[in-house]
Formats: C-alpha cells, structure tokens, sequence
C-alpha cells in the first residue's frame, strides 16, 4: 500500500511545514447523530525570556475555519473534518518537551446550534421541505443532500437551535440530520437521510485468513434490542384510532435471520413524546428501525493493510470467518488517529440480523472434510 499522508488547512491557507511539524497527533472522531471532531495536538516552547513560541491562539481566531485531509495511499485527499475551531485547550509544563496545545474543531453543524430561538409554525409542511430550507439559511452549507417525506402535519412547530429542531424532525422521519465536510473548504453538505439502503464501495473488513485486516473484534447483542413497535392515534377529525405497528424484520433485514424468532419479539408501545402526528406510521418505523439494530460492533483497523476509508452512515461488509457475525453492518462511529508516522481507524458499527451458516462452511473452517449441521448462536469474540 502506497504511503498515507495528511494535510491541514487554516482557513483559505494550507498549513506550512513548520506547523505540520508542530503536529504531534490528529484525531478525528466521527459519530452518528452527533458533532464530528477533531482534536490537533500542537507542541509549545519556551524562549530565553520565558515567552511561549507558537501558541495557536495568537493566529487562530475563534470560528476560524480547519480542514483535516487524508490521503490514505490512493493519490486523492478526503476530508475528515471542516468546520469551525471552537476551544484551544493548553498543557504547559517549565520543563522541555511537555507543553501542548490542542485545537478542538467541529464540523459545520455547529454553526447550526447555536441561536435557541421560537419561530412561527410550518404549516402542512413536508419535514424535508423544511430541512430544505432550514440548511439554505447558512452560507457554510454548500449543498444538500435531503431524503423526501411524505407526511405534512397541520403545524410543525419549532423550538430550540436548528440543529436541534432538524434532529427532531429526523426522529419522527426515519432520518438523520448531519452535516458533512464537502469537497472544497467552506462548502459543506447538510444531509437529511435514511439509513442507506445498500453497502458502500468499501474493501470487506477481514476478521481471520487470507487478506486479515481487522483486529479485537468485539460483537455485542442488546438484551433488550429488537421489538414490534405498535402506536395507536385518536383523529381529530372524527375521533376515530389510526393504528400502526411494525419490527425491523417488516422493514427488511440485512442479513438473512432475525435477531430473534417472531414468537420471541417483544411488543412496545410508541413513547408518547413521539407519538404526536396524526399519522404514527413514520415514527413507529423510526423507532422499531432504531431498536431493531441488536447487535454492535467494536473493532479496529490494522495500520497499513486497509485501503479504504471508514465513515458513519455507511455499510460495510465484515468477514467474521464462519460465524452469524458475517454480513453487512451500518457504520456508526469511526475514531481516525493520524500520527506523522501511523494512521489507525478505530470502529464501531451495528446490524439487525445474523447470518445463516452451512455445516459445509463450519467443517471448511475447521480444515477438514466433515460434514455437520449446526445451529450457531453464539459469539467467539
């Protein structure tokens, strides 16, 4: 694998070799439904006078604008993070060598938290005609990428920041509400989307054999994962009951068995707090989608041997050898640690569903010819 390498802009200027050489350690955490960060460890030293040379603060105002690249061997640089320096956190020390200081950036949605403000309400307003125009009112979102829905309530009412009003309106939408870094600094995109329906162009993650690129593979199920979703919604017009109820397995499992037989699932009821529209059928899917992913991934990247570039809201394909835990899983946080001379990715991911296998594949496994029919459950991690 070609050598990876990283680049760092402060606002419109690339950042010098002086100050990449002031860069001991990078790290970008990437999570769902929460604000992208990174965290730039600079060193500091002390002149003759006892001034400190190279304190970041003296050229980095606040809400000045970082972008944190990655190329990881393939010749073309992506962003991680571009977004606006919120705090610069300081570690001094008198002796030689221990003092840093660390920039902490967030991507671009943080732009859109920061105003708690009440505005007149949407009337018979589709949510994602609202996060339409709830994203063009910043001049860091470039462009957008929206995911329609079909419900417009009487009144949709907003209170609160507009990050946090979008993330309410995905809620109730089966969706999410993020921003991403774009392909040029200063242009974001606001995204208001589903779970995605199909597996990234990523390279599978290999857990044992040939092409290993995957290690301390951790899987965990959610004791009190997976559940039928049931709400239940007086009209007004006629004082007549709307009834919805869904699981995960109605909506389309990613692999090819349930986390739990249907006799075995558990019927909830729709929280109150989201059961507010006339039609629960959005929120009901959203919930039962949210708690139908059972079981949760925690791995990490063995440095040099991946050569692909892990986000949340992807699919990728894990190879777990003959276990339930093969299949595809939904990204939800990667934690990128770039260091001059290591770049590791850190994971954590979810699925709804195990995989079947053959006794073929188990006998396969073992190196030999002999031929069992097995039901697995259980976890080898």
């Amino acid at each position: 694998m070609a050598e990876q390498r990283f680049r760092v802009w402060f606002g419109d200027n690339a950042a010098s070799e002086e100050q990449l050489r002031r860069i001991e350690e990078i790290e970008v955490t990437q999570e769902m439904d929460a604000f992208w960060e990174a965290q730039l460890r600079m060193v500091l030293c002390l002149d003759a006078n006892g001034a400190w040379l190279h304190w970041p603060g003296e050229t980095s105002e606040p809400f000045s604008r970082v972008r944190v690249e990655l190329d990881i061997g393939n010749g073309r640089f992506a962003a991680l993070i571009d977004g606006p320096l919120v705090s610069i956190d300081a570690d001094l020390d008198s002796q030689p060598g221990r003092s840093t200081a660390t920039l902490v950036v967030r991507d671009d949605s943080a732009f859109l938290n920061r105003d708690e403000e009440t505005e007149p309400p949407f009337e018979h307003r589709k949510a994602s005609d609202i996060a339409t125009e709830l994203f063009g009112r910043f001049t860091e979102i470039g462009n957008t990428r929206i995911d329609a829905t079909e419900s417009t309530p009487e009144t949709t009412t907003r209170r609160g920041t507009v990050l946090q009003f979008l993330r309410e309106l995905a809620t109730a939408n089966d969706r999410h509400a993020y921003v991403l870094p774009g392909d040029q600094p200063g242009a974001s995109i606001g995204c208001f989307l589903a779970d995605p329906v199909d597996a990234a162009d990523l390279p599978p993650l290999v857990l044992i054999g040939n092409g290993r690129n995957l290690a301390n593979a951790t899987v965990m199920q959610d004791p009190e994962g997976g559940e039928r979703t049931q709400a239940q919604v007086l009209r007004v017009d006629d004082q007549g009951v709307t009834s919805f109820e869904t699981s995960a397995a109605d909506l389309g499992l990613m692999r090819n068995l349930p986390a739990l037989p249907v006799d075995l699932t558990p019927r909830r009821l729709l929280n109150p707090a989201e059961n507010t529209r006339e039609d629960p059928t959005a929120a009901a899917t959203a919930r039962a989608r949210r708690r139908g992913y059972v079981y949760k991934l925690t791995s990490q990247v063995i440095p040099g041997c991946y050569g692909g570039l892990l986000m949340p809201y992807q699919k990728v394909r894990v190879d777990a050898g003959a276990t339930p835990y093969s299949g595809d899983y939904l990204i939800t946080k990667v934690v990128h640690h770039i260091t001059p001379s290591l770049y590791t990715q850190q994971l954590e991911a979810k699925t709804d569903s195990m995989s079947e296998i053959s006794g073929a594949a188990v006998a396969q496994a073992l190196g030999g010819g002999l031929q069992l029919s097995v039901s697995a459950s259980g976890g080898i991690f």
